[in-house]
């Protein structure tokens, strides 16, 4: 077992070392949702040598997930998400620790759900759990724990990510709400920032009952993600040179665009 594990982290070793290594394999986190995004992230981490994690997904794989979804494939329609992710995860590490949440996650199971651990990844669908969100996103700040979020939007990502002793989720939205008009599927001051034919392409989707999303926006939002937790975690090693990017701070990248920025719903301007 123990080679194993050596194996799969060989390439990584030298960006990591031991004790970057020993950081990411003690840390324990919940993670709620595993579809496009989430399932990236939990790929990307687990092959970056974390081993201990909460998981929570009720979803079953469909075919329109095929599009963007890692898990999904012909052999696994029908399969539900957590039991393809964890069989997977335990194939590439088997000294894995997970403990499932198959139901879900609740508003009578937050709580729980997020007692312990060190980072809180919610990657619920936007149109889902809205009171599970507000629930957690209040537990998380009680409990000292960071939340990282992330949404594929066209062929980039829109990354938000909130520390329990910073600006609240509920207050960044106010803010960026307060900025100006909401365009149909995001403030106007953020859906301005992506690629314009992609942002009406997207609106003309949804007033069909469809929420367009690619593989390649899914796969940008949950590296993102993922790399964002990581620094995150690594701080006590002072060696990354930045912190995360917390709210009021946020994080937009455009592949159509080539663009990447680091704003602030503080003052609206460039990082």
């Amino acid at each position: 077992m123990g080679g194993v594990i050596v194996d799969f982290l060989n390439r990584l070793r030298p960006f990591m070392r031991k004790e970057g290594l020993d950081i990411l394999s003690q840390a324990y986190i919940a993670q709620s949702g595993l579809g496009g995004v989430g399932g990236v992230t939990f790929q990307a981490l687990v092959r970056s040598g974390v081993r201990r994690f909460r998981l929570a997904e009720n979803g079953i794989f469909d075919p329109p997930d095929m599009n963007r979804q890692p898990g999904a494939s012909g052999s696994t329609m029908g399969r539900p998400k957590l039991d393809v992710y964890v069989e997977w995860a335990r194939s590439i590490n088997p000294s894995i620790e997970l403990e499932l949440y198959p139901q879900g996650i609740s508003v009578d199971n937050i709580e729980e759900f997020l007692q312990g651990t060190e980072v809180y990844i919610g990657v619920i669908d936007m149109e889902k759990g809205q009171d599970v969100k507000a629930k957690s996103d209040e537990l998380a700040r009680r409990m000292g724990i960071p939340l990282f979020t992330a949404g594929a939007i066209g062929f980039g990502t829109l990354s938000v990510n909130y520390h329990p002793e910073g600006m609240a989720p509920a207050e960044f939205w106010s803010k960026v709400k307060g900025q100006g008009p909401n365009d149909g599927i995001l403030p106007v001051m953020i859906a301005e920032k992506f690629h314009p034919e992609i942002m009406a392409r997207l609106k003309q989707g949804v007033a069909q009952g469809i929420l367009s999303t690619s593989s390649v926006g899914a796969n940008m939002a949950g590296t993102v993600l993922a790399n964002e937790v990581i620094t995150y975690l690594l701080q006590p090693l002072g060696w990354i040179g930045r912190e995360p990017v917390f709210a009021p701070r946020y994080l937009v990248l455009d592949l159509l665009n080539l663009t990447m920025k680091i704003e602030s719903v503080d003052d609206c301007g460039n990082k």
